[in-house]
């Protein structure tokens, strides 16, 4: 058992394997106390073979799968078995601000305080986060290029990484990447071999290991360009040929782990289809393959429905209230959420960062606001 230690005490008979074992079932605030109880259990609970378990075992599991949905007003966490429990968080921005993504259980979020832009990446499970300004956000160079940013991490160095890509209008020079490492605390300048606009201003799936954008090349063809972080390069996949001579709506997606492409359109106001693609890539060799690999009818038109890890899809038909759809049981499920302004996967982790602190009680403080008795007392 890799980067393990020994456990010297605690439960008898226990060594430290069955002990992470069995931690590993436990929710994360548990474990929090834990590592108040005893020094060792906290060794252990904090060391990477253990976060490492942990992530793994609860992304495994569809009932631990979340939702982080933001408003623009009040913000919530929705497990998707139970969408209409809406659970609030402790933010560590009180200011607005856009997601940017979430892998392993960090969410990136991109804000404005005191008029500079500052990053923020926050697991709201331990309530801890790491904020640091955006590089070098000049006007003047800004201004005369498409910015998109994106989120990932370096499964190899167990890095986490903060993108932002300046795309440069026709004309100008190639794609630049700043990139900031979470490991060493500090941006770079990379220059991209290649001239691509993104279509969205932030990225549109992280799988680990890689994290992609919708984009269009020097020629005006819609590509995917998807990022992989060990190299610090984009890998450009075209999309099927059905898909594009079809002129179908479509939005890229984890689904179920892995890489995938989820076409949709609507015969009439209550009937539409989804199909599924999957794509083989071989990163090495610069291949892939896509392959249609299901097809599902509904009850219901699809204008953009978000897509989640496990499989299902969040559709906002409006002036109805937002609801979960499951593709392959046909459940339905209302959230009781509306407007919808973001929607992110979401699992516990214990991932920690270098520079994390703890967020102060937001929720707390809005309580006592929101008691006059108190709100005077104080």
């Amino acid at each position: 058992m890799n980067n393990a230690r020994r456990i010297t005490g605690g439960i008898p008979g226990l060594n430290d394997e069955i002990l992470g074992v069995i931690f590993s079932r436990l929710p994360v605030k548990t474990l929090m106390r834990l590592k108040c109880l005893y020094k060792d259990y906290s060794m252990l609970i904090s060391s990477p073979w253990f976060i490492n378990l942990y992530s793994k075992r609860f992304s495994s599991i569809p009932d631990n799968h979340c939702i982080f949905v933001q408003t623009g007003e009040i913000n919530r966490l929705i497990h998707i078995q139970n969408p209409g429990n809406l659970i609030k968080l402790n933010e560590p921005c009180t200011a607005d601000y856009t997601v940017i993504g979430s892998i392993n259980g960090l969410i990136c979020l991109v804000t404005t305080i005191a008029s500079g832009r500052m990053i923020c990446i926050w697991n709201p499970a331990i309530e801890q986060y790491k904020m640091f300004p955006v590089h070098n956000d000049d006007p003047e160079k800004t201004r005369k290029c498409y910015i998109s940013m994106g989120f990932g991490c370096d499964k190899d160095s167990d890095d986490y990484k903060v993108m932002r890509i300046l795309s440069y209008k026709r004309g100008g020079p190639l794609t630049i990447l700043e990139i900031y490492s979470t490991n060493s605390e500090c941006w770079k300048e990379v220059k991209s071999n290649r001239h691509l606009t993104m279509i969205s201003d932030f990225c549109d799936v992280i799988i680990e290991g890689l994290t992609c954008w919708i984009a269009q090349d020097l020629d005006g063809n819609f590509v995917l360009a998807s990022f992989v972080w060990s190299i610090e390069e984009f890998f450009i996949i075209s999309f099927p040929e059905e898909v594009i001579t079809a002129y179908q709506n479509f939005v890229v997606t984890n689904y179920h782990g892995s890489f995938a492409l989820l076409t949709y359109f609507s015969f009439t106001k209550f009937k539409g289809r989804v199909d599924v693609w999957e794509i083989e890539l071989d990163i090495a060799a610069k291949e892939c393959e896509w392959i249609k690999k299901n097809t599902f009818d509904t009850d219901f038109s699809l204008s953009m429905p978000w897509v989640l890890t496990g499989g299902d899809i969040v559709v906002e038909n409006a002036p109805n209230m937002p609801f979960l759809f499951n593709l392959t049981t046909k459940q339905r499920w209302e959230m009781r959420i509306k407007p919808i302004r973001s929607l992110t996967n979401y699992t516990q982790s214990l991932v920690s960062i270098k520079g994390f602190r703890r967020v102060r009680n937001q929720l707390k403080r809005k309580r006592k606001a929101s008691n006059p008795v108190r709100a005077r007392l104080n």
